[in-house]
Formats: C-alpha cells, structure tokens, sequence
C-alpha cells in the first residue's frame, strides 16, 4: 500500500495515502513544526508527489515562538504550543510580563485610590480612639495617639506601594519559576525526559493571564472609585445566606477556597494545562492531575493565609497591624 511519512519535531507518522489525499494541509494543520516531509513510496506523477519533494518543503524550519504569539497562546494554546522547542524563547516575553505587572501597579498608584483608602482608615481610627480615650487620658497624651496613627498611615502608604509597584511583578517571576520547577520535577518522576525551557516558556505565557487579571482590576478601580474590587466569588461571601453564623476561621477558610475558584485562576491552570498535553510533556490524565493538585496546594495557601490575616487582625486590634 502506497504511504507517506512525515518527520516532524524529531517524531515520525506514516499515512495512508488513499486515505490522506491532502496530506500537505493536514501535516500544516496538525503538526505546524514539522521539520521536513519525507517520501516513503508515491505515484512520481501526482501533483501531490512533486509538492512533497518540494525544497522548500524540505528545508522548512519552525518559526520560533515570541511576543507576538501571546494572543495564540490564550486563546489557541493547541496550535501554538505545537511548535515551541526546549529554546530559551521566554526571555522577551518574561520581561514583557513584568513591565506590564509594573506599569499597571504604577497607574494603580496614580489612581490616588491608595492614599485616599489609607486616609479614610486613619480617620476611622483616629474616631474610635477620640471615642474611646477623651474622657480617660490627657489631651497632650490624645494628641500623641493622633500623631502615631499619623505615622501609621504613611507607614502603611510605602508599604502598599511597594506591594503594587515591586512585590507584584516579583510574585510573577517567582510564580513562573516555582510553578516550572515544580513541573519540571513532575515530568522527570514520570521518566520522560523534562525540558526546562519547554516548561518555563508555558509557565510565562501562562503568566499574561495574570496580567489580564489585574488589568481588569485596575479598570474596576477606577470605574467604581475604591479598591474593594475583585474577581473571584469571594467578593460575594457577605451577601451569602448563613455566613454570618460561622466563626471568624471558618469564615476564612470559606473565603480562600471561594478566591481559588477566581476565573482567572482557573483559566491560568487550564491553559498549563493543556500546554502541558500538546507539548507531551505530562500527556493525557497526568497533566490533569498535576494540575489539579497544584490548584488544590494554591487553595490551601489561600486559605491559610486568610486565618493568617484573621488572626493576626484580631491580635493586633487595628487595621495597621
């Protein structure tokens, strides 16, 4: 029977050719990074032989992912991810990705939102101790409580700077390193050989989901004019029947599992996901289920961070604490 072999990233396929009449189509349809189409046994004659041993054909190359490609990587991972080899491309793309973590943590700033929501805290504070304190203490001891919520709040001013502007697009760069690191030890327990620049290249463009998300966030800052904004189900639990009957913990717990389901998180997982499978890195249920557990471990963080915050708010008496 007559057939057809296509080379492609290192692999080879053989088809039918009764069965494949538009082979070239499908071997661009199907595997873009093919590194040449060989010919097994064919009719000389047909137009499809003389396409096949086309130089051209035979000495095409991949064209190596880049910045241009993120929109493909979101929305068309499949495709895209059919032609990334283990080359450091993630370069330029990486340093895209903390310039825009930097820049909109820098238009959020601008926004003046910060240092009005910081204002706003040290008046309410400055009331409750005016409330709780005139009757009790000097007035020369009250003004000195004034001046240290004062200082507070420019304290807590430069930190949360520092936390939009700085800690925001270094989160990023840990993510991306973490999640790849991880991954890649994930794929060497499965005996496949891992390649790093492979996982780092799906862990970066993974990152412009982030990206969207604080996007998004920064749009909902300025449309309604506070910071109390978000995009998980979270930002729904006040409005949920029954949470006011659970404890300050549960009620925690409740909260991080709710910010794990974020849209935006589960978009990102899906993305690794599915990358993960095109590229064979972890094919089938293993991507899947790595994926699905290192959703579950970032859900644990949140949640125990949110008692973290719970607790330590309690202790500590103020929101400056």
């Amino acid at each position: 029977m007559l057939s057809v072999g296509v080379e492609y990233c290192g692999g080879w396929r053989e088809y039918d050719l009764e069965s494949f009449p538009y082979l070239i189509m499908v071997a661009r349809r199907w595997h873009p990074p093919f590194d040449a189409v060989r010919l097994v046994a064919l009719r000389p004659a047909t137009a499809l032989g003389h396409a096949l041993l086309s130089p051209s054909l035979e000495t095409a190359t991949p064209r190596a992912v880049g910045i241009r490609d993120i929109p493909a990587a979101l929305l068309a991972p499949r495709r895209l991810f059919r032609r990334v080899e283990d080359v450091p491309v993630w370069g330029w793309p990486l340093i895209l990705l903390l310039t825009s973590v930097t820049l909109i943590g820098y238009a959020t700033v601008q926004t003046g939102l910060i240092d009005r929501e910081i204002e706003r805290q040290v008046r309410a504070q400055i009331a409750r101790i005016d409330a709780e304190q005139r009757d009790v203490v000097e007035r020369s001891e009250l003004r000195e409580l004034y001046a240290q919520e004062h200082k507070k709040g420019v304290f807590a001013q430069l930190l949360m700077r520092i936390r939009v502007i700085v800690a925001e697009p270094a989160k990023a760069l840990a993510s991306a390193l973490l999640i790849a690191a991880v991954l890649y030890g994930a794929v060497a327990l499965t005996g496949r050989k891992a390649e790093w620049h492979t996982l780092m290249t799906i862990c970066v463009f993974a990152g412009f989901v982030h990206m969207l998300r604080l996007l998004l966030l920064l749009g909902l800052m300025l449309r309604y004019r506070t910071l109390a904004v978000d995009t998980s189900p979270a930002l729904l639990l006040p409005l949920m029947a029954g949470v006011d009957g659970l404890g300050p913990t549960a009620t925690a717990v409740l909260s991080g599992l709710l910010s794990a389901c974020d849209p935006f998180r589960v978009w990102f997982w899906l993305v690794v996901c599915v990358w993960l499978s095109t590229t064979t890195q972890l094919p089938g249920w293993r991507a899947w289920l790595v994926c699905l557990l290192c959703w579950l471990v970032g859900a644990g963080a949140r949640c125990g961070l949110s008692i973290a915050a719970v607790r330590g708010g309690m202790a500590g008496g103020g929101p400056f604490s």
